[in-house]
């Protein structure tokens, strides 16, 4: 999973957790997510196209007037991609909405 704002281009990478840690590595830090609404769209295909799709995305949720608040856009990867081929791999776009 990775979690990213658009404008000032802060980048996380993370991973969903059921409880909250209790031990952690050096470097490594907890956040609870605050959750909200979110535009979903998903890419079936390699990750070389994600740029590309993103860019879509924010094309059509402009068209459409769909405001946005200020959060992070999430990219979750849902299947593995040493075991799945490039062309099957599947990629939810999430875009915070207001």
């Amino acid at each position: 999973m990775s979690l990213y704002k658009v404008g000032p281009k802060l980048y996380r990478a993370g991973v969903s957790l059921t409880t909250e840690p209790q031990l952690l590595p050096a470097g490594l830090s907890y956040e609870q997510f605050k959750g909200g609404q979110y535009g979903r769209f998903v890419l079936t295909g390699p990750y070389s196209d994600l740029p590309e799709a993103t860019t879509r995305v924010f094309q059509i949720l402009s068209e459409k007037k769909i405001q946005l608040r200020d959060d992070y856009c999430i990219e979750h990867y849902v299947n593995d991609p040493r075991t799945t081929p490039p062309e099957q791999l599947i990629t939810q776009i999430l875009i915070p909405t207001a």
